[in-house]
């Protein structure tokens, strides 16, 4: 079972489980986007907006991140920019463009190239639509900065 460390703003820390704090992170965000108009907050809920505030764009970047470690998304995103942060961004508009009907097409020599990289993507991916759009999500949080391959090497 894999372990997520919390660490509330005032120092205090607990460890919970991978799927808990997914779930709990996932009504915080739901409570979170319709405050006015939802019932009141899940107690696991509440629990953990303490440690993540009421942010919702933070909110939503930890159920991102979190979301990145169910179906192996990271080493997928690894394999695709092979842990470059110059080819996520690239890597980034070429998913986005996949199910966009106004795509235009640029030369000859950069569409094989691109047709080179959506194959990969495809097959990354198993051709599931879901799991483009998760990994699109996760490859914006590197290319917004959010994540970044450097920050996420293990400590010798």
């Amino acid at each position: 079972m894999q372990l997520v460390t919390l660490t509330a703003p005032d120092g205090h820390r607990e460890r919970w489980d991978m799927k808990t704090t997914y779930l709990a992170l996932l009504s915080w965000y739901s409570y979170l986007k319709d405050a006015e108009n939802s019932k009141k907050p899940t107690e696991l809920a509440t629990r953990i907006g303490k440690f993540v505030g009421d942010d919702i764009k933070q909110v939503h970047t930890f159920l991102v991140y979190l979301d990145g470690f169910n179906g192996d998304l990271y080493s997928k995103l690894s394999l695709l920019t092979n842990n470059d942060d110059k080819n996520t961004t690239r890597l980034y508009f070429i998913m986005k463009s996949l199910n966009n009907p106004n795509y235009l097409a640029h030369n000859k020599k950069k569409e094989r190239e691109r047709q080179r990289i959506v194959e990969r993507i495809e097959q990354a991916t198993n051709n599931d639509d879901k799991t483009l759009k998760r990994l699109i999500q996760l490859t914006k949080l590197f290319v917004d900065g959010q994540l970044s391959y450097k920050n996420m090497e293990v400590c010798k």
